[in-house]
């Protein structure tokens, strides 16, 4: 299963949870983002004795596309996308089983989530095996707000997206933790652990059901 952390917009949060998820689910990861900062905390995991994640870098569109025509479809990856418009970007969403977006409780927030639709809903109405949907995970939450129906009803208006049950708050321990290389689940407990937890198990009931799947010969696309 292809799982993509994907929005257009910088911030939300797409690496911190791709780095997570990929220590949660003992799984490798593709790093799109120019930033690097997977690269960063595994330096600082190792650097702890412990096992590092996987990180695999790609170069250029070809390199993606070979990559991914030859990847075991019973195998789980995860591609953190990085925040910008480009075609490596678009690639990965068209292979994805699964793409998570992760939006923040803000107003700035909304025009990105309206700007990632136009994109995905262009790819699918010009890319002929395209036919993209995605998960948008409530993401940075203030623990104490109990109303969030601004960013919920936004969501319900897009047709491309659905919004996901789990939902991710804004907790010291995810960043700490990504400072020491390490991840949420392997705390002893906390509120941010299960909040992963809740995340990977929702995840998974996902690829129970089945996926969405679209992976082609992506040469033919290119």
């Amino acid at each position: 299963m292809i799982i993509t952390f994907g929005h257009t917009k910088g911030g939300v949060g797409k690496s911190l949870l791709a780095w997570h998820t990929a220590i949660a689910m003992d799984i490798p990861v593709v790093d799109l983002d120019f930033q690097k900062t997977l690269v960063f905390s595994n330096s600082l995991r190792k650097q702890a004795g412990l096992k590092p994640v996987e990180i695999i870098h790609i170069d250029n569109d070809e390199q993606f596309i070979e990559m991914f025509n030859e990847w075991p479809e019973d195998q789980d990856i995860i591609i953190d996308v990085g925040g910008f418009d480009m075609s490596i970007n678009r690639i990965a969403l068209i292979i994805s089983d699964l793409i998570i977006t992760p939006a923040i409780d803000r107003v700035t927030e909304m025009a990105g989530l309206s700007k990632f639709h136009e994109i995905i809903t262009e790819i699918s109405e010009t890319v002929e095996v395209a036919d993209i949907r995605t998960l948008v995970l409530l993401n940075e939450l203030n623990p104490n707000s109990k109303d969030i129906k601004v960013l919920e009803e936004l969501v319900e208006d897009f047709d491309r997206f659905d919004i996901m049950h789990s939902r991710i708050c804004h907790r010291a321990d995810f960043y700490n933790t990504m400072k020491e290389g390490k991840g949420v689940t392997e705390l002893t407990k906390g509120k941010a652990k299960s909040e992963l937890k809740n995340l990977i198990k929702e995840i998974k009931k996902i690829k129970k059901r089945g996926s969405r799947c679209l992976r082609r010969n992506l040469m033919s696309m290119h």
